[in-house]
């Protein structure tokens, strides 16, 4: 893992912001959680998605390291639902 693999994550992400998006969290050996949010912002280290969730929104953070070491996985909600590498 590079600085140059982060700073481009960070910049695909921050490409996005203002999209809704699917996102898989993995929980564990076989488990994994999906939810549906939008990118809200995006900070040196961390970006945030706003997720609702029977009205209530939420603000969950995660770092670009997560999308590099696919603890989760980012999908923008278009037609061919594009992944975020």
């Amino acid at each position: 893992m590079t600085v140059n693999s982060v700073a481009r994550v960070k910049g695909l992400v921050e490409g996005c912001v203002g999209q809704k998006v699917k996102f898989k969290v993995k929980k564990g050996k076989s488990r994994s959680q999906i939810n549906e949010g939008v990118i809200a912002d995006t900070y040196p280290s961390v970006f945030t998605v706003h997720v609702e969730n029977k009205g209530l929104i939420r603000v969950v953070s995660f770092n670009y390291i997560d999308i590099i070491t696919s603890y989760v996985e980012f999908f923008i909600c278009d037609d061919e639902e594009t992944k975020i590498v």
